[in-house]
């Protein structure tokens, strides 16, 4: 079974702000209400939607816990911080 991860992926181009994936993921469901017969297509579309989603998220800078969690010295200033 696929999983599309769809409220997790809608949320990060939210987060984002990456309008035009949710415009596109916005017509790919609108398109399965108006014409179901064209589920198959849609089923590849949603899945080629997800992996864009997933290609920006590999894209983004990291966060300050991800670069901590790669240099101990950061943790140890960051928890100094707190």
């Amino acid at each position: 079974m696929i999983n599309l991860q769809l409220i997790d992926r809608i949320n990060e181009c939210k987060r984002n702000g990456w309008n035009d994936l949710l415009t596109k993921v916005d017509s790919y469901t609108q398109s399965l209400l108006d014409t179901p017969s064209a589920a198959p297509c849609i089923k590849t579309a949603l899945l080629n939607w997800g992996n864009e989603v997933e290609v920006r998220k590999s894209k983004l800078p990291p966060t300050e816990e991800q670069l901590a969690m790669r240099n101990p010295a950061m943790i140890r200033q960051l928890g100094a911080i707190d």
